[in-house]
């Protein structure tokens, strides 16, 4: 049986790592690819591996156990306990899973780090009792919010120490300002929580401080999406106070006329857009007033894209994290218009079409099950409390916010920290109203404990190999990345021994490593084409070989994933400088990728230009035109045209005279 003593130290580690974890979104790791989203993400699933293993001796060996046993009966932590299962099984029936499951560098979504999350909100579930300890929690997140905010003022002033920002719009360390957005919307609520939760009137002036100042963040990130969700939102929560019987009437009127005020502001100047006088107002002013149908083509045909996926695969979907291999096959040539980063989508940026597509109707259904059951029980507690607290009508209308801004983006793990920390204030606040779903009659439980060599043994085992697996070892490889892009920078012999080092072991990383990669392969061969001197080839076919093996891997591991097949065509097309049998190669290559994703213009620029260096001239016209009847408006593909154009003089092509006849009538 644990003492007093102990079980109060592994309660006070559990509650610092989550104190730990409210902070992370300040922590910036730069040495990693990805720093902003990467480093903060290990960091957190190494923490809830570490009160994970404080959690179990608690359940296991606490004078009190039942205090700290998960009640799965309880309908929150059912809805989200059924939405894991969906999320684990899509993982399986999908396309790509070892995606699912490790999702990039850039983005740390995939299904290991949602489990993390799934047990730090059971560990919280357990853990906070008492408002009190909801209170702890929310000063400490309250507290980061400020700091960031600070930052980010930090950078817009040009304080010279910290993470340069040259954009207008304000991202701090979150590295986004749509980020940073949803980050301090949220807070806004939160910050409303403890005003009337605090004691003092100091803490409730200092609490209502924070909620203008997490206001004014939101609006120097000029988050469309975050600002219409808090705008809805605050409307309904006004509303709600109109109607509530505890306002006085006095009060009634006033929010009655600063409600119709709000509307004909915004009414006023949606209408007045137009104007000159509007270019002077604030950037999240004129960003809110340029909202129309056709402000975000790239977002709606993205939307549209992922609705095609759900039909295809309506049931169980695509696959977490998958949505790359959805938007590749139904890519829509007008991207290219755009640019050529601007290609490629690996979510819809809108939440529930990301689900229907990637987790089908189930996946879909069992997630907006969370959110129905949360409002069902925060109105259930509403109802049966006969004082009706603001808190009450706050909690909701936070939750209603963050879904609201979902529609116009995506989870990201800064934004997923205070979504599961706010569901167990949700289930702190209605657990003591919820009776189980299903009444069963108790078992007699046995009064031995769970063997403490046996859970020491199992702890040992599993936990640090899972912590070496999931976060040591990928923050190695991908800082032996980094010093690979630095030094291939200065001498690219340098640098093949740092990717040698990050790519020597198979983990998720190397991904994203080897894009690296071929991007700097691609720029030495840049200089080969401009006369560049100091270039040593022999270097440079070595480093080709390298890349080539290593995009190879990258094909099998995650075969229907165009752009891999496309970096890999596009190497062996370089390669065909010193080995003439690549071309085969690069032809078999891209004809797979077109296969997967047959209007996307790279694919078939790089088709024909394998084409090329084959002399088989009559294909390489035909693809290069297909790619400018795709989209005639994209520039490169007319002047991949006059190119080929060019070479087909050179050789007496008797293809040249129609080419040029066909550009003649297309300009």
């Amino acid at each position: 049986m644990m003492s007093a003593r102990l079980e109060k130290i592994l309660k006070w580690i559990i509650r610092i790592g989550t104190v730990a974890i409210l902070f992370l979104p300040l922590f910036v790791y730069r040495p990693v690819l990805y720093p902003y989203i990467f480093s903060k993400i290990l960091v957190f699933q190494i923490i809830v591996e570490i009160i994970f293993v404080a959690w179990l001796f608690l359940i296991f060996y606490s004078k009190d156990r039942k205090k700290y046993k998960i009640n799965f009966k309880n309908p929150l932590i059912l809805a989200l306990t059924i939405f894991m299962g969906f999320l684990i099984l899509t993982s399986f029936t999908g396309v790509d899973i070892g995606k699912s499951f490790f999702s990039t560098q850039e983005r740390m979504t995939g299904v290991i780090t949602i489990i993390h999350f799934y047990i730090w909100f059971l560990i919280l579930s357990t853990l906070i009792k008492t408002k009190k300890d909801s209170i702890l929690f929310l000063w400490a997140t309250l507290s980061c919010s400020f700091l960031l905010g600070l930052y980010g003022l930090g950078q817009k002033i040009g304080l010279p120490f910290l993470l340069k920002n040259s954009a207008v719009r304000m991202s701090a360390t979150l590295g986004n300002p749509d980020f940073l957005g949803v980050y301090a919307l949220m807070h806004i609520f939160l910050a409303g929580i403890l005003i009337p939760w605090s004691k003092k009137n100091f803490f409730k002036i200092l609490a209502f401080i924070l909620l203008i100042f997490n206001l004014v963040v939101l609006f120097f990130t000029a988050t469309r999406g975050a600002i219409v969700a808090f705008g809805i939102s605050a409307f309904v929560f006004l509303l709600l106070l109109i109607f509530r019987k505890k306002t006085k009437k006095f009060f009634k009127i006033l929010l009655v006329f600063f409600l119709l005020l709000s509307i004909s502001s915004s009414i006023f100047l949606y209408t007045n857009r137009s104007k000159d006088w509007t270019q002077k107002a604030p950037i999240a002013v004129r960003r809110l007033m340029s909202i129309s149908p056709t402000s975000n083509q790239a977002r709606l045909k993205s939307w549209n894209i992922g609705l095609k996926g759900f039909k295809e695969r309506p049931l169980l979907g695509w696959g977490p994290e998958n949505y790359n291999i959805v938007f590749n096959k139904h890519y829509d040539p007008w991207y290219l218009t755009k640019s050529e980063q601007a290609t490629w989508f690996d979510k819809t940026h809108n939440q529930i079409i990301d689900l229907l597509a990637l987790t089908g109707i189930l996946g879909t259904l069992s997630y907006l099950s969370i959110f129905f059951v949360l409002f069902w029980l925060l109105r259930k507690k509403y109802v049966n409390t006969a004082n009706k607290g603001i808190v009450i009508i706050l909690v909701p209308c936070m939750f209603l916010a963050y879904f609201i801004q979902n529609l116009f983006v995506f989870d990201t793990p800064t934004s997923l920290i205070l979504f599961y920390f706010s569901l167990s204030l949700v289930h702190f606040l209605t657990s003591s109203q919820v009776q189980p779903l299903a009444q069963v009659r108790p078992r007699q439980k046995a009064n031995g404990h769970f063997p403490l060599p046996v859970l020491i043994f199992l702890i040992l085992l599993f936990v640090p190999f899972a912590m070496y697996k999931f976060n040591i070892e990928p923050w190695e490889q991908s800082q032996f990345g980094v010093r690979a892009v630095h030094a291939t920078k200065i001498d690219l012999k340098s640098g093949l021994h740092w990717y040698g080092k990050s790519l020597d072991r198979p983990c998720f990383t190397n991904v994203e490593v080897r894009t690296q990669l071929a991007k700097q392969i691609n720029d030495e061969y840049k200089k080969i084409n401009a006369d560049t001197p100091d270039i040593d080839l022999q270097i440079l076919s070595q480093a080709t070989e390298l890349t080539i093996n290593e995009f190879k891997k990258s094909v099998i591991d995650h075969p229907k994933d165009v752009r891999h097949l496309l970096y890999l065509g596009q190497l062996y097309n370089l390669a065909t400088g010193y080995n003439k049998e690549y071309i085969d190669n690069a032809k078999d290559v891209l004809l797979r990728a077109k296969g997967l994703s047959p209007k996307r213009q790279q694919v078939l620029y790089a088709l024909g230009r394998a084409y090329l260096e084959a002399e088989e001239y009559e294909k390489a016209v035909e693809i290069f035109k297909e790619a400018y009847t795709l989209e005639p408006k994209v520039a490169l593909s007319r002047k991949n045209l006059e190119i080929v154009l060019k070479i087909l003089k050179e050789s007496n092509s008797n293809l040249a005279s129609g080419l040029e006849e066909f550009l003649i009538e297309k300009k």
